[in-house]
């Protein structure tokens, strides 16, 4: 009911209410970036703008019933988002020089080439609840409790959507024929 008065007295143009709003999540929102991002630049970039999308939000009249876990779903998404964005850019080279013979190389050609197949089948996943499940689960990870509470889901939840989603990436996976119909 506080935050609804909040969010009014914002739209009438009254900033210190957004303050009054916003301030005592920031903290949280910060280590919630971080604990997804591992960089204090990239969390107090993502955080500063959920702030900035919370505001137009609130300007635009959206209805936000439980602004608390809005806003903390809104960092983590931001923060995910940041992190694939982070990672499609880390093209990681391959370090021929510390690699002595052929069958290394090859090695870790196919090591390189099968992560990034499975990162594609990650992304490509139409479900965005999954794919964020398996990013935190796999890529930062994440117990499935911190999971539970980046989200807003319950364990259960999160163990069923982790669950869910391995199933659905190897059934994709063995689709674009990546992965031998006998793999585990």
């Amino acid at each position: 009911m506080e935050q609804e008065i909040l969010m009014t007295r914002i739209r009438n143009g009254e900033d210190e209410a957004f303050a009054q709003l916003v301030n005592p999540l920031i903290e949280k929102g910060y280590r919630t970036s971080f604990s997804i991002l591992k960089s204090r630049d990239q969390a107090e970039e993502v955080v500063q703008n959920a702030l900035i999308e919370a505001y137009r939000n609130i300007m635009s009249g959206k209805d936000i019933t439980y602004f608390n876990t809005w806003f903390y779903k809104l960092v983590t998404h931001r923060s995910i988002d940041a992190w694939r964005k982070n990672d499609r850019l880390k093209e990681s080279p391959l370090e021929i020089d510390a690699v002595t013979d052929k069958h290394s190389v090859m090695e870790s050609v196919l090591k390189e080439e099968t992560e990034n197949e499975i990162k594609r089948g990650i992304l490509s996943l139409d479900n965005r609840d999954y794919r964020n499940v398996l990013i935190l689960y796999y890529y930062q990870e994440q117990a499935i409790q911190e999971i539970s509470d980046l989200l807003g889901l319950k364990s259960s939840t999160v163990k069923s959507h982790l669950r869910r989603a391995r199933n659905t990436l190897k059934k994709r996976l063995i689709e674009n024929q990546f992965i031998g119909v006998n793999s585990q």
